[in-house]
């Protein structure tokens, strides 16, 4: 559901809803994901993966900007 809602951000114009929803779904789904067995399909992983992506990216951007802002004594040079 989340990924249609990006879908839907990106084709249909912006919406901050959306973008609320399709952000919470993907946090909801990468905490209630099952654990991962030895005996699953390849199918199984790549479905994992698409699903939980984008979390990391949110997660890693997130942690990024606040890594930049730690220390404000330091000056932001590009």
């Amino acid at each position: 559901m989340s990924s249609y809602f990006v879908f839907d951000l990106i084709f249909y114009g912006f919406d901050l809803l959306l973008l609320i929803a399709s952000i919470l779904g993907y946090v909801l789904a990468h905490y209630i994901w099952p654990p991962k067995f030895d005996d699953e399909s390849h199918w199984y992983d790549l479905l994992e993966y698409v699903v939980d992506l984008p979390f990391r990216i949110l997660v890693g951007s997130i942690r990024g900007i606040g890594s930049i802002f730690k220390n404000s004594d330091s000056s932001f040079d590009l």
